[in-house]
């Protein structure tokens, strides 16, 4: 995928992150009061992660990311868009669960942490993360590149063919 696509992707997530929380009400009141996002099988494949540096990426608002931080994970969050770290990072002060947001195409991302020598003992991605990425080779050999010896790739995804129904479950 050229880099015009991915700043087509990049302008397209910005606006869609606007319209995905604008209707999700106070998270931040979510949190503080215990909320987690997260699914009892990502929890499993994840194992114990407290005190675990965890990358987590294309994090989109950070919402998975602070539920993974509650879990006594450091983690650091990665995506595309500007208006989704902007996200993030405020509701990561507004609720008060640390974790690090850094906004930056992953395929860049990844080379500045090679350079950088960044590792960490888990690598997360779930639900929705490998259709919008132009190689994933690249994508690949980034995750075992920033993964420690003995650190472990989690990931959950649905099947890309769910897409073509409705939510009913009706051919669209």
């Amino acid at each position: 995928m050229s880099n015009d696509l991915h700043e087509a992707n990049r302008l397209s997530w910005n606006a869609a992150t606007v319209a995905h929380n604008s209707h999700k009400g106070d998270q931040a009141a979510f949190f503080r009061a215990g909320g987690s996002t997260l699914y009892p099988e990502e929890i499993e494949l994840l194992g114990d992660i407290a005190g675990l540096d965890l990358l987590h990426l294309q994090c989109n608002s950070g919402q998975d990311s602070l539920s993974l931080a509650r879990l006594g994970a450091n983690v650091t969050g990665v995506d595309i868009s500007d208006e989704a770290i902007a996200f993030a990072t405020r509701l990561s002060e507004e609720c008060g669960i640390a974790a690090s947001f850094e906004r930056s195409d992953l395929f860049e991302w990844f080379e500045r942490a090679r350079a950088d020598d960044r590792r960490f003992d888990r690598v997360f991605a779930s639900y929705g993360t490998i259709c919008w990425l132009s190689d994933l080779g690249v994508w690949a050999r980034g995750i075992a590149d920033v993964l420690k010896p003995s650190g472990r790739f989690a990931f959950i995804e649905f099947h890309p063919f769910a897409m073509v129904f409705d939510p009913s479950w009706k051919p669209h």
